[in-house]
């Protein structure tokens, strides 16, 4: 196997917090992360783009959220080399993440308001 990428650098880092990871997968529909956040009780949202034909695609599942009245029941967090605060402003994301350690960290400070997760409790 090759080296590890970045999506597999963040997986671990927010794994090594004590929190789980469903990887969805990559040139995914709308359902196709809206049904794991459901079917998983999810806190956050990970979307990371690439190429710049793929930054748009963020904004239609944020936008999905928000039409089934779902958005306020997820932190959303994006990033990936093209991306940037201001885009991730303009789609909705609550958090831009330069890197994989600022990833991890914007999980784990998102965990922490979350009421009864492990970071909240730790945080006491």
């Amino acid at each position: 196997k090759s080296s590890p990428d970045m999506y597999e650098w963040i997986s671990d880092g927010i794994k090594s917090t004590g929190c789980d990871v469903i990887d969805i997968g990559v040139n995914t529909d709308p359902e196709s992360y809206i049904a794991p956040l459901k079917e998983y009780n999810a806190d956050i949202l990970g979307m990371s783009a690439l190429l710049t034909t793929t930054m748009g695609y963020m904004k239609v599942v944020i936008g999905e959220l928000e039409q089934r009245g779902l958005r306020s029941d997820y932190g959303v967090i994006v990033g990936g080399a093209p991306l940037n605060q201001d885009f991730a402003s303009e789609i909705g994301a609550d958090a831009y993440c330069r890197d994989a350690t600022v990833a991890v960290e914007t999980a784990v400070d998102f965990m922490k308001t979350r009421q009864g997760s492990a970071a909240a409790i730790m945080a006491r």
